[in-house]
């Protein structure tokens, strides 16, 4: 870690110098990094102001792995219809932007500070402090930075959000890690809890947790070097991601997108194997003008409202999702097998590398 103070701190801090009343807002179905994120920019705006932030939020917590993280670092989130938006000077959001789509902030309420990992999108009149778009395979990286390369003390329990968040959006600090990212969680580890991470990277699940990962193979497809699976309805939207990340396992698979219906939203969720696959712009193709989607390198999500639309309908929609995707991706859109051990591709299989 480069021990030269940073000057973004000082950006930060001046840019909301005075404020009083603090929400830290995180995107809907909130992951451990934009969870850890709004910890360490509570924890900062404590130090710095004296003020208590409200850590927000829209969708729910579902993953068991997120609840275990809340609950063992006692790290209290609040649902957006709790939060009083008028009363608040202070608006920050992490690991996500307006004009995401998967975020629950009305247009008149502008943030003051926007920290983000993914790629940039068009920055909102009255933001006065923007920090996204650049090279880390998280935003707990870019936080965590504002502790160590200023010499801040840092808390155990914010030291050990800030880690899993870290671990989580690149994958165990693998490919999808920057060095960047690396030497955060280095750094991080002897203020950390390891023991505390090792207990929220276990945690026990629910046995329907496993009838999901059985649908999910069960309807699985193969187009070329691509996996689609239609989980249907769910009671837990963190499932697609989960359960493109597990498909995506499958040897000679370069790409996966796993479906679901939650709450009349259809979800979708992308995985590549290449870490320049630009899986956001793949995102954004596969849902088009339907609904919001976002995403970088190897990972993306997306979301399409539902509404009322009838069975027939629903499944056009996936219909149409599915073959915007394939179209994306460059793969066949003709179904040559299922996902059986049987019936995997063979290993002489060389399909072209994907063009985004």
């Amino acid at each position: 870690m480069d021990n030269g103070r940073d000057p973004r701190l000082l950006q930060l801090l001046n840019a909301v110098r005075g404020r009083s009343s603090s929400l830290i807002q995180v995107h809907n179905n909130p992951d451990p990094d934009a969870v850890a994120s709004a910890v360490g920019m509570r924890a900062l705006y404590k130090r710095f102001f004296g003020i208590d932030s409200r850590i927000v939020f829209g969708g729910i917590v579902g993953r068991a792995e997120n609840r275990a993280m809340l609950r063992l670092l006692r790290i209290e989130i609040i649902p957006t219809g709790r939060a009083d938006y008028d009363e608040c000077d202070l608006l920050t959001l992490v690991d996500t932007q307006p004009g995401s789509g998967h975020t629950e902030l009305s247009v008149e309420h502008v943030p003051q500070v926007v920290i983000d990992h993914h790629p940039e999108r068009e920055r909102p009149e009255g933001v006065l402090y923007w920090d996204v778009g650049r090279e880390y395979g998280a935003t707990a990286t870019i936080v965590a930075e504002f502790f160590l390369k200023n010499r801040i003390a840092i808390e155990t329990s914010v030291a050990t959000a800030l880690m899993y968040g870290i671990k989580s959006d690149t994958h165990g600090l693998g490919e999808d890690a920057t060095a960047k990212d690396i030497d955060a969680y280095q750094h991080l580890f002897a203020a950390g809890d390891a023991t505390t991470l090792a207990q929220i990277e276990s945690a026990r699940v629910p046995r329907s947790y496993y009838a999901v990962f059985e649908r999910a193979i069960d309807v699985a497809q193969i187009y070329d070097f691509a996996c689609v699976s239609n989980l249907g309805r769910i009671d837990n939207p963190d499932m697609v991601a989960e359960m493109a990340d597990f498909l995506l396992r499958c040897e000679d698979l370069r790409w996966t997108m796993v479906t679901g219906i939650f709450e009349d939203m259809l979800y979708l969720s992308l995985r590549a194997t290449r870490r320049k696959a630009h899986a956001g712009t793949v995102a954004r193709k596969a849902v088009g003008v339907m609904g919001t989607a976002g995403g970088h390198g190897r990972m993306a999500g997306g979301q399409i409202p539902l509404g009322d639309a009838d069975k027939k309908t629903r499944r056009e929609i996936v219909d149409a999702v599915t073959d915007l995707f394939l179209e994306a991706v460059k793969a066949k859109k003709t179904l040559t097998q299922g996902l059986t051990a049987d019936a995997l591709p063979d290993e002489t299989d060389t399909a072209p590398d994907v063009a985004v």
